[in-house]
């Protein structure tokens, strides 16, 4: 019973660099009030405060020492050592009491709880989405060093939020579009210095993360309120640059186009899109999932959306140019078109269509920010609920929420008011 006390031991240390360099292992020091003092441990005598230091829980496994690392927070390292202390406390309590302990489950680790949690979501939600799920994960694996799921404190969160507001947005080095149709060379990635991602996405990674974390058992109370952000006006194209776009473009990139601003298509809708999938007769195009390319159609719902006169007419025309073709849009090869961003971003570059008014355009990178996939369903949207009830429009959208189509019933823009303003008689009461 000689090491019975040294079993049940658990030392708060410091592992860092002395002021020589070189790497030390020390207990902690506590303060007047029983507070760790972080970076500060005894060395030959005299305190020593040490550099890029972390803590550690010493304990005894079997006479032999273990350590455990217990990140950088000193609040959170003592916890972690009275949780350990009084489980190892317990243990030889019940064993000298002749006490059996059967350990039911074992610690859920974070490494194992991402791996499980993304092949249960693998199954759920699109590749795209579970991409950004994964990305979530290794951002927050860069921010913290814990191993268990129970370790995680509040402080862990508050470090990955400030590790998310330090990531650079990367661009392209190339100066120019390439101009031929497959780029295959490989591009260099650098900072667009100074920026990093938006606020927004910072709420989005941090929304993803706590529902990753909290499925795997964090308590919800750890997180703090989501980061605020400014909620930016839903922007759509203007009446020019509609008509001088559509003035000019042609082929594969005009018919996409075509069916995300008239009948609101998504990106990854139009690029699975069939010829079959258009009733001609009644004017319609069913928007549904495609399980032979493993397309999935957001939320789950499939939809029909009535397509204009105009655009039946060409989508005619297109399908008897390209007689036996599966897909609406498509590559050479016969596969779906999944490029199309490029695609538009070469063409208002090589046609002088940039705003010259983003940060892309001041910099001088080529690719325009202000021109995007997305604006055209946007403006379908904005324009749709002008002309159908809410319900209908959220229909024909494919929103899941209401809350999302109503989104886009703005008021009159400042500029459409300015002559109803102008024409007001400031000299007369208000409410004649």
């Amino acid at each position: 019973m000689k090491n019975e006390p040294k079993q049940v031991a658990v030392t708060l240390m410091e592992r860092g660099k002395d002021p020589f360099g070189n790497w030390i292992r020390k207990p902690v020091i506590y303060g007047k009030t029983g507070r760790v003092i972080p970076g500060l441990v005894i060395l030959d005598g005299k305190e020593v405060r040490l550099e890029d230091f972390c803590f550690e829980l010493r304990h005894y496994v079997d006479g032999k020492v273990r350590y455990v690392r217990a990140g950088k927070s000193a609040s959170d390292a003592e916890e972690m050592r009275r949780r350990l202390a009084g489980q190892l406390t317990a243990k030889a309590i019940a064993l000298a009491a002749g006490v059996t302990i059967v350990e039911t489950t074992e610690r859920k680790t974070l490494k194992k709880w991402a791996e499980k949690y993304i092949d249960t979501k693998s199954v759920l939600i699109e590749d795209d989405q579970l991409k950004r799920i994964k990305h979530v994960m290794a951002l927050f694996f860069e921010s913290c060093a814990k191993t268990y799921v129970d370790e995680i404190t509040k402080s862990d969160i508050i470090n990955f939020l400030r590790h998310l507001a330090t990531i650079p947005v990367y661009r392209s080095a190339r100066k120019a579009p390439s101009k031929r149709v497959q780029a295959g060379q490989i591009r260099r990635r650098l900072p667009s210095a100074p920026r990093t991602i938006s606020k927004r996405t910072i709420f989005s990674y941090f929304i993803s993360a706590r529902a990753w974390l909290c499925e795997g058992g964090v308590d919800r109370a750890v997180f703090p309120p989501p980061p605020k952000y400014e909620e930016v006006e839903v922007t759509v194209y203007s009446p020019e640059e509609i008509s001088t776009l559509f003035s000019l473009v042609q082929g594969n990139l005009r018919i996409a186009t075509l069916l995300m601003l008239k009948c609101g298509l998504r990106r990854r809708e139009v690029a699975y899109a069939y010829f079959s999938d258009i009733n001609f007769a009644d004017k319609t195009i069913l928007v549904r999932g495609k399980p032979e390319f493993n397309f999935k159609v957001k939320n789950y719902a499939q939809r029909y959306v009535p397509v204009p006169d105009d655009l039946i007419e060409e989508l005619q025309q297109w399908q008897q140019d390209h007689s036996g073709q599966l897909l609406i849009v498509q590559t050479a090869k016969g596969k779906p078109e999944l490029r199309m961003i490029r695609s538009l971003k070469r063409f208002a570059y090589l046609h002088g269509l940039r705003c010259g008014r983003c940060e892309h355009c001041r910099s001088g990178h080529p690719e325009c920010e202000e021109w995007e996939l997305h604006k055209f369903r946007r403006a379908y949207i904005t324009a749709i609920v002008r002309h159908v009830d809410l319900r209908t429009a959220q229909a024909y959208a494919g929103h899941k929420r209401i809350t999302s189509t109503e989104r886009y019933l703005r008021s009159a823009s400042a500029s459409e008011g300015q002559k109803r303003v102008s024409a007001i008689d400031w000299t007369k009461p208000f409410y004649d």
